[in-house]
């Protein structure tokens, strides 16, 4: 149950930024401002999942782990929905983060 609090965590965390970056461009209008509650909203379930998971995993180990799936979940996310270019050294930084995820979590 731990890490399936962490992974969701996670997953609200890489919607938030979504949605900021959908929204970064527009005007600040009553659409903007809608969209810009809706990323904070899913900001707070990403703080409440994360310390709920808290309780049962170290920070040590669970915030290395979160924010590196969210630095490699958010590469991902980019190049699918706003057709940002993935260099290759940056599928090489992804692997490496995801690695030092494992070797933490052990």
């Amino acid at each position: 149950m731990r890490f399936i609090l962490l992974g969701l965590a996670v997953a609200f965390n890489v919607a938030a930024y979504v949605v900021f970056k959908g929204i970064s461009a527009r005007a600040h209008d009553l659409v903007w401002g809608s969209l810009f509650t809706l990323g904070l909203a899913l900001g707070a379930v990403n703080v409440y999942l994360f310390t709920a998971a808290l309780r049962e995993l170290q920070l040590a180990v669970a915030y290395p782990a979160f924010a590196g799936a969210s630095i490699a979940l958010v590469v991902l996310v980019s190049a699918i929905l706003f057709q940002e270019r993935i260099a290759v050294v940056n599928v090489i930084g992804a692997a490496v983060v995801v690695l030092g995820i494992l070797f933490l979590t052990r």
